[in-house]
């Protein structure tokens, strides 16, 4: 029952975020982008978990603290908090990427995922450097951005690997946030960037949360929640 009203909670206030968007507010940014992520991260504490699964709960709670960091760096308007940024969501996708590897089973068909996540990182990785090397004077930042890009690929390689339905879509949205933020920054602005950018953020991070429990925990308890009642 307590799941249903987080995710309940989550889904209105990261509307909320998404709706204020183009509101001159640093106070509205600061809740409505930051309260989202503490229910997230709540949601994953009071997740069920049994057994070995209690590493896996502790490395994506780790992974959701970071990535709130990360965040709250964001929020912060001058350019250097970019690379702390950059640096609090790099940890957080290590700490996903060695949850999942501890979930990992494999087979011929995700294995060969590997191929369309190296393309596509190869490709975007080609276009930032471009770009920064064409667009920006402080091109220091590529190296970092370039780490980035391989630790989130392997990330969203090892989510697919566990073949949590959860994780590994959380993962692919995870990039897709990500790979429209870099862009919008680096490379040509995108139309309502913003909201793509915190769409498939929030998503993503409820979704990783939600895979610790697992998809039939989670569906089973909105669609059949507990009685309370005497």
């Amino acid at each position: 029952m307590l799941s249903k009203w987080l995710i309940a909670l989550i889904i209105v206030t990261g509307s909320i975020h998404l709706a204020t968007l183009s509101i001159d507010s640093e106070l509205l940014h600061w809740i409505f982008k930051l309260v989202p992520m503490i229910l997230i991260i709540v949601f994953a504490v009071v997740s069920p978990t049994t057994g070995s699964s209690k590493v896996y709960k502790r490395l994506i709670i780790a992974g959701l603290i970071f990535s709130i960091g990360g965040d709250a760096f964001l929020l912060l308007p001058e350019e250097k908090w970019f690379t702390f940024g950059l640096a609090s969501f790099l940890i957080g996708h290590i700490c996903y990427t060695i949850a999942m590897i501890s979930r990992i089973k494999r087979s011929f068909l995700t294995v060969l995922a590997v191929l369309p996540i190296a393309t596509y990182s190869f490709v975007l990785a080609s276009q930032l450097h471009t770009q920064i090397f064409e667009k920006r004077a402080d091109t220091d930042i590529w190296l970092p951005v370039l780490i980035y890009i391989i630790v989130i690929a392997s990330m969203c390689w090892t989510a697919i690997l566990s073949k949590n339905v959860f994780a590994g879509i959380g993962a692919i949205l995870f990039v897709a946030s990500d790979s429209i933020l870099a862009w919008n920054k680096f490379g040509d602005p995108i139309p309502s960037s913003g909201f793509l950018i915190m769409s498939t953020y929030f998503s993503a991070q409820l979704l990783i949360a939600a895979s610790i429990a697992g998809y039939s925990h989670i569906t089973r308890e909105i669609s059949h929640p507990k009685n309370t009642s005497a």
